[in-house]
């Protein structure tokens, strides 16, 4: 069987509406999901193993879900890459600048120190605190948890920026895959809270954090394609994610079919007004060549750059989707470091 006749069948496969048949199928999901999740936290540590190997996080705080959730609040870690002589130098005063980043994983898998290789290299070569932040997985938590829990984060920077030594005027997000796509949907999905919901309403004297800057990863940005709609625009489809994969992360994710149109999930379905007053105005994208996501963020980029945005856009060469997170355990890939520091070139010159 070919795997666009997989991937076919596995995208047409409905899932069941009946309670007992749906409970049965996201148990099976979930079983699927910590399968992988346990097969991608064997390949992260592989990944950390070349040298230079990236650090442990400084420290941990605990976010809060509560202030955008009334029932059942959670705790979310958020894993704090800070430089050196950091204690003394807030209390001194000094208010140092911050990436808030979310990890990748088809918002399925992944932790906060999946991507400490990049939050060191930031830490080191900007002086700026790096925060990795956890979110809830599907699918245990579906569509829009994940960018709610996005907007939980922000706003707990917001409240806590002082103790932290935090400069809220100097913040970029960045993230990768799913992360990537967070990048663009948190400050979407934080407008919309703003505009909607009477307990976080500006006039309440909440701070909210000023996004400077967004750095988006290989993103995943138009839920509304198939994922056989996508792969087919991918110069090297062979490269791509395998369809058993891509099918576990849009069905734990999205049950709902119909969220698929969101554009706190697909933020390329946002209109111009809206992508034009709510993302800052510098951004930069990084795209892999042998990735089915390409040509979306490539469109997408274009698309901003035609509202005034400041983008730039690069696809890296002979690479695929999470190029930089490769399990081989004997050395670095070089483009990873020369993609990482011309990164921090661009947030060095923007925040």
């Amino acid at each position: 069987m070919s795997s666009t006749t997989q991937e076919e069948l596995l995208e047409g496969s409905q899932q069941p509406t009946h309670s007992k048949s749906a409970g049965k199928h996201r148990r099976l999901l979930l079983f699927q999901a910590c399968i992988w999740r346990w097969l991608a936290a064997i390949g992260f540590y592989l990944h950390k193993i070349p040298r230079p190997s990236p650090r442990q996080p400084s420290f941990q705080r605990f976010c809060s879900t509560a202030i955008i959730e009334d029932a059942k609040p959670s705790q979310l870690t958020l894993a704090f890459y800070v430089p050196r002589q950091y204690d003394d130098a807030i209390k001194r005063g000094r208010k140092f600048p911050v990436i808030l980043n979310f990890h990748g994983g088809g918002f399925t898998m992944g932790t906060p120190t999946d991507d400490a290789r990049w939050a060191c290299m930031v830490v080191d070569r900007l002086e700026a605190v790096v925060i990795s932040a956890q979110y809830r997985l599907a699918p245990e938590h579906p569509f829009p948890t994940a960018v709610d829990d996005g907007v939980a984060v922000l706003l707990w920077l917001g409240e806590n920026a002082d103790a932290l030594g935090l400069d809220l005027q100097r913040i970029a997000l960045s993230g990768f895959s799913a992360g990537g796509n967070m990048a663009f949907t948190v400050p979407l999905r934080l407008r919309e809270h703003f505009e909607f919901d009477s307990r976080l309403e500006m006039s309440q004297g909440r701070v909210v954090p000023n996004v400077n800057a967004i750095v988006s990863w290989y993103p995943s940005l138009d839920y509304r394609l198939s994922r056989t709609e996508r792969r087919a625009t991918c110069v090297r489809p062979e490269k791509t994610l395998p369809p058993a994969l891509t099918a576990l992360f849009d069905k734990s994710y999205l049950p709902n079919l119909n969220d698929k149109r969101s554009p706190y999930v697909s933020p390329t379905a946002a209109n111009d007004d809206t992508l034009k007053r709510v993302l800052p105005d510098n951004i930069k994208l990084y795209l892999c060549e042998w990735d089915m996501l390409q040509k979306e963020g490539a469109d997408f980029a274009e698309r901003l750059s035609g509202l005034h945005k400041h983008v730039h856009c690069v696809t890296i060469r002979e690479r695929r989707h999470g190029f930089d997170k490769s399990p081989w355990p004997f050395s670095v890939d070089p483009a990873i470091t020369r993609h990482y520091e011309d990164a921090c070139q661009f947030l060095r010159e923007v925040l």
